[in-house]
Order: C-alpha cells, then sequence, then structure tokens
C-alpha cells in the first residue's frame, strides 16, 4: 500500500473526499461527527467541501466508527 495520500486517493493534498477512491483503505469515521446535524466532507480539491450527515457519510464510506480524539 502506498505511503502517499495522493498515490492512495487520486486527490490533492487538503482535498482528500471520503468516497471515490482509486484503492482500498481502512477508513475511520470520528463519533464525535455525530454530534452535528450536518458534516462538512472534502469534495476532491482543497477548495471544495459539500454537505452530509453522519449517517449519510458512514454509508457512503463504508467506515469504522472510532473515537479519534478527546
Amino acid at each position: 500500500m502506498p505511503n502517499n495520500k495522493v498515490a492512495l486517493v487520486s486527490k490533492a493534498i487538503s482535498g482528500v473526499s471520503p468516497v471515490g477512491w482509486v484503492n482500498e483503505a481502512t477508513v475511520v469515521i470520528d463519533l464525535a461527527l455525530n454530534d452535528y446535524d450536518v458534516v462538512w466532507a472534502a469534495a476532491g480539491h482543497p477548495h471544495t467541501v459539500f454537505p452530509t450527515t453522519y449517517g449519510e457519510l458512514l454509508t457512503a464510506t463504508n467506515a469504522r466508527p472510532l473515537v479519534v480524539g478527546e
């Protein structure tokens, strides 16, 4: 597996979308995002985001929920 984020997901640095990756990877989603009605996710470009919900993001990415920080 590549160590380089661009090689793994084929997206610009700081614009890594949670969907549409070119390679498989383990994806985690911070459980704290469930505290928000709207989650703004990267959309494949450093200056582009899209609104979604925690549930939609979890489903679309097949991510593993995890406590990432305190």
